[in-house]
């Protein structure tokens, strides 16, 4: 066992014997990891879960045993306390869509670097604020697929569809179905080029803004096993795509 500082971004925490939780983290040298943070529940410390929130910031002290299911926080901070996430109703409920998602896809117990600081930078301009905050989780979901190793492949222009299955422009329309063309191939275009920066760019009305979304999660699910469902796809569905 060793002490080591990492920095680290809350996926969620359940409840854990009278008065500790367990907290899963996305570690920037350990991928993700679930901690035990002792007494942080009791009458005490209570405030503290609210530095515990999803996709929160922070920066921890832990006694890391290598290929332990349980690791243990000695003490941890806030790096860059949530402003807006916890306050806004569209960005609270993009923040819950997100981190299940992420619980469900970040499973290497491993340091993937240029992961993590997608991650955390993301997080910091969705929380200081960026126009068109709406599509901020299409453009986390797509870009986030090239880290987990099956980002779409290239844009062609001379090809008119998106085969979803083997994650590329083709010709044709595939035999299986999965594909996207027409207004929908626009759009997964425009992704393709988008800066975070930009997000207020990419144009479509709610109905086309819901349909992206399902196509991306259908993404997901044809590249990884056992993605299962996503339970706040839904009320993010149902609460905010008739924005913008």
């Amino acid at each position: 066992m060793m002490i080591v500082s990492t920095k680290g971004i809350v996926l969620n925490h359940i409840k854990y014997k009278e008065s500790s939780i367990i907290v899963n983290v996305y570690t920037q040298h350990f991928g993700r990891q679930s901690y035990v943070v002792n007494r942080v529940r009791s009458t005490k410390n209570k405030g503290n879960t609210v530095l515990l929130q999803p996709l929160s910031l922070i920066e921890m002290q832990v006694y890391h045993r290598p290929k332990a299911d349980l690791q243990r926080i000695k003490e941890f901070k806030l790096l860059h306390p949530l402003t807006s996430i916890p306050f806004d109703q569209t960005k609270r409920a993009i923040a819950f869509f997100l981190t299940e998602v992420m619980s469900k896809v970040l499973r290497e117990e491993e340091a993937n670097d240029d992961l993590f600081r997608f991650i955390y930078h993301g997080i910091e301009v969705f929380d200081t604020g960026v126009d068109g905050v709406y599509n901020f989780h299409l453009f986390f979901l797509f870009h986030l697929s090239r880290f987990l190793g099956f980002g779409p492949g290239a844009n062609d222009e001379n090809d008119k569809v998106f085969d979803l299955l083997n994650g590329r422009f083709v010709s044709y329309e595939p035999t299986h179905g999965y594909f996207i063309k027409d207004q929908l191939l626009d759009r997964w275009k425009d992704l393709f080029q988008l800066n975070i920066n930009e997000l207020s760019r990419l144009k479509m009305s709610a109905e086309v803004r819901s349909q992206l979304l399902e196509i991306l999660i259908r993404y997901y699910e044809l590249h990884l096993d056992g993605l299962g469902s996503i339970k706040s796809f839904e009320v993010l569905q149902a609460l905010f795509h008739g924005e913008g």
